[in-house]
C-alpha cells in the first residue's frame, strides 16, 4: 500500500489529487476503451447467469400451515388464545424440531440413517399458526420429512407441550421446481453490474497510473527543447467520414486553424535555422501514429507556398507513403536516386516525382520501392554524396523519418541533417518513451531544433480543430521495447 502511495504521489507532484481531473482521465480512457468496458459488462453478465445456473444446485422446499391445539383432562381439545402461551408456543416449537430425540424418532420413521434436508417452522406472533417447511436436494424427500415430521411432532413434544393435536390449513405438496432457480434478469443484472464495477475500476488505474505527456510542464521534466508549435487536432466531419480526409496543404478543405498553426511552426523553424545556417531539417517522432509524416508533408509545403526551394524526402523506406498525402504515384526514392551516378538524372527523377506539384513549388524524392531492411543503404557512401549534392542545389531539405522509438533508420538518417524536429503526440505517450525516444537521437551530430505538440485539443492550444489520424498501420499502434526509463 505504501508503494501505491508513493506512486500515486509521484505521479500528482506530490499535490492532492484532483478529482476533477482524475474523472476526465478516465472520461478520455473510457472513449478509447469502450469496447472493453462493453465487453466486461456483457462478459459479466454471462459468467454470473451461467455460473449461477451451472453451480447452483436445485433445491426443493414443502411446506404445510396448520394451527395448534392443547388437550385437556377431558380429552377435548382447546385453542391456545392469548399471548403468553402463544409465545410459549413460538419459542417452543422450533427446540423441539432442533432436538436429538425428535431427531432420531424421524430418522426411525423415515428407516435412515442421514436426513436429507432441513426442517424449519415459524409462527405467527400472537397466534398458534405455525408454518413447518423442509428443504432438501430431493422433492420427494422433501415431501416424506415433512408429512413424517407433522406426524410424529406431538408424540416428541408431549414432555414439553402436553397433549397437542394439528389442525391442517394447508396440506404438504411434492415441489414441482426448485425454489431457488435463478432469475435470468437479476443473474444479468449482477454480472451487469460487477462488469461495470471492474470497468471503473479499470479506468480509475488507468487515470491514476498511466499518465501520457500532454502540457509543456511535462515536457520541461524530459528535455530542454523548446516547444514551436501546439497542432491541433483536425475533427473529420460526419459528411466526410465516407472518404479519406488528407490532411495535406494541398487540401483546400484543410481547416483554416490547422493552417495557421502550421504557418507558426515554419515561420519559427525559419528564423531558428537561418540563424544557424542550416538546411536540412529531420522530422521524427517515438512512435507511429503520432503526425509526424502530415507535419513534414505540410510544413515542407509551406516553406514552399512561400517561395522557397524545398526538397521533401521520405526518408521512411519501409514504408513510402508520403506520395499518399501529395496524391501523387511517385517512383523514384532515395533507392533508386543512390543508383544514379550523374546527379542530373536524379534531378529528373525528382522532377518526375514533382510534375504536379509545380503550383506550389515543392519537390519530392521519394515514393520507390520499400526496403524492409535500409540500414545499408542508409550507410553507404552513395546516400552521402547524394545528400550533399542535394544540399547545394535548394534552400531546405525536409526529411521524413521513421520513428525513432522503433527503428535505428532515424539515428543513422540524423547523420545527414542539421537539425531535428521532434513531434509528440497529444496525451499519446507516457514520459519514459518519449524520453527514450529522445535519448536515442542524443549521440548524433545533428542538434534539436525543438519539438511540437501534436494533436492538441481545443482548450490545450490551437484553434479550436483537432488533428485526425493518418495510419502508420503496418508499424503497430506503439512498437517501443518498454525499455526502462534511463
Amino acid at each position: 500500500m505504501e508503494e501505491i502511495k508513493r506512486e500515486i504521489q509521484g505521479r500528482y507532484n506530490d499535490e492532492e489529487i484532483d478529482l476533477l481531473q482524475l474523472l476526465l482521465d478516465m472520461g478520455k480512457h473510457f472513449r478509447h476503451l469502450w469496447w472493453l468496458c462493453v465487453l466486461l459488462v456483457l462478459g459479466s453478465a454471462a459468467l454470473v447467469t451461467g455460473a449461477l445456473f451451472v453451480l447452483r444446485s436445485p433445491m426443493y422446499q414443502s411446506s404445510a400451515s396448520f394451527t395448534v391445539a392443547t388437550g385437556e383432562e377431558s380429552g377435548s381439545y382447546s385453542f391456545y388464545y392469548d399471548s403468553g402461551t402463544a409465545d410459549q408456543l413460538s419459542m417452543t416449537f422450533p427446540y423441539i424440531l432442533e432436538s436429538g430425540y425428535f431427531r432420531s424418532v424421524l430418522l426411525e420413521h423415515l428407516g435412515t440413517n442421514n436426513l436429507n434436508g432441513t426442517i424449519t417452522a415459524e409462527t405467527i406472533s400472537g397466534s398458534n399458526v405455525v408454518t413447518m417447511k423442509v428443504q432438501s436436494s430431493s422433492p420427494q424427500d422433501a415431501y416424506a420429512i415433512l408429512t413424517t415430521a407433522i406426524e410424529i411432532y406431538p408424540e416428541a413434544a408431549h414432555f414439553v407441550l402436553g397433549d397437542i393435536s394439528f389442525s391442517m390449513l394447508t396440506q404438504p405438496q411434492i415441489p414441482s421446481e426448485p425454489y431457488n432457480r435463478p432469475s435470468i434478469g437479476k443473474s444479468c443484472l449482477l454480472g451487469a453490474g460487477l462488469g461495470m464495477l471492474l470497468s471503473m475500476a479499470i479506468l480509475l488505474l488507468l487515470a491514476i497510473f498511466r499518465k501520457n505527456v500532454c502540457a509543456k510542464e511535462e515536457m520541461r521534466k524530459i528535455t530542454s527543447m523548446r516547444c514551436l508549435a501546439m497542432l491541433p487536432r483536425v475533427h473529420v466531419k460526419a459528411r466526410t467520414k465516407k472518404r479519406t480526409m488528407q490532411l495535406s496543404f494541398l487540401n483546400p478543405s484543410l481547416p483554416h486553424g490547422y493552417t495557421e498553426s502550421i504557418r507558426v511552426l515554419k515561420n519559427r523553424v525559419v528564423k531558428a535555422m537561418e540563424s544557424k545556417n542550416q538546411k536540412v531539417l529531420l522530422v521524427t517522432s517515438t512512435v507511429s501514429g503520432e503526425g509526424k509524416s502530415v507535419t513534414a508533408v505540410n510544413l515542407a509545403g509551406q516553406l514552399a507556398i512561400d517561395g522557397a526551394r524545398v526538397l521533401l524526402v521520405d526518408g521512411d523506406l519501409r514504408k513510402q507513403q508520403d506520395g499518399q498525402l501529395l496524391n501523387l504515384t511517385a517512383e523514384y526514392g532515395l533507392m533508386e536516386a543512390c543508383k544514379e551516378s550523374d546527379m542530373a538524372a536524379v534531378w529528373k527523377g525528382i522532377e518526375r516525382n514533382s510534375a504536379t506539384l509545380q503550383e506550389s513549388g515543392l519537390l519530392f524524392l521519394g515514393g520507390g520501392k520499400v526496403l524492409n531492411q535500409p540500414a545499408s543503404l542508409l550507410n553507404s557512401s552513395e546516400l552521402k554524396r547524394c545528400m550533399q549534392s542535394l544540399r547545394a542545389e535548394v534552400d531546405y531539405i525536409i526529411i521524413d523519418s521513421p520513428p525513432c522509438g522503433m527503428f535505428q533508420d532515424t539515428a543513422i538518417l540524423a547523420e545527414y541533417v542539421d537539425s531535428v524536429l521532434y513531434l509528440v503526440g497529444y496525451d499519446r505517450l507516457p514520459a519514459s518513451a518519449i524520453r527514450e525516444g529522445i535519448h536515442a537521437l542524443g549521440g548524433q551530430l545533428a542538434t534539436f531544433l525543438g519539438y511540437a505538440f501534436n494533436s492538441c485539443p481545443e482548450n490545450r492550444g490551437g484553434d479550436g480543430y483537432g488533428y485526425g489520424k493518418y495510419g502508420y498501420g503496418r508499424y503497430g499502434m506503439y512498437g517501443y521495447s518498454g525499455r526502462k526509463e534511463r
